[in-house]
């Protein structure tokens, strides 16, 4: 799956984006994946993916006003936290989630930019683009260097 990604995957509607990230998820239960994209790329629709693909049932939500949302669900631990509103790696540190949420957990962060510094080495990066804006739900899924 994620070699797939080296080259490109194409989605052409928001529930096989979705669906995408389930796999994902399910070959990579315990990682840190940074989603980056515009406003409106479908980051939060990945996210969504990523937690049904661990057996989580509760709606995900998007975290821009909480910044860090996380869900338990079946032994399953995902994280999910909108970095936008944070201004260094320390905000990052200072969510706790290595005291806070055990592991095996899954961590999900859209506008991961901001806090690159703060997150593991081995980070999946994935970009999540609009290439045709005559096919509006299409978007490319590609995995990008850091």
């Amino acid at each position: 799956m994620i070699e797939e990604l080296k080259s490109g995957i194409v989605c052409k509607s928001a529930r096989e984006t979705a669906e995408l990230a389930e796999r994902i998820a399910k070959a990579c239960p315990q990682a840190v994946i940074a989603l980056v994209g515009d406003l409106g790329a479908g980051k939060t629709t990945f996210a969504k993916g990523l937690a049904r693909g661990l057996g989580i049932t509760a709606s995900v939500k998007s975290p821009s006003y909480n910044v860090c949302l996380t869900y338990s669900e079946n032994g399953a631990n995902f994280v999910h936290i909108d970095a936008y509103r944070l201004k260094s790696s320390d905000d990052y540190e200072n969510l706790l989630i290595d005291e806070l949420v055990p592991e095996p957990r899954l961590i999900c962060v859209e506008w991961p930019q901001i806090i690159a510094d703060a997150l593991p080495d081995d980070t999946i990066w994935i970009e999540i683009s609009s290439p045709n804006p005559e096919e509006p739900d299409t978007r490319l899924l590609k995995l990008v260097a850091r």
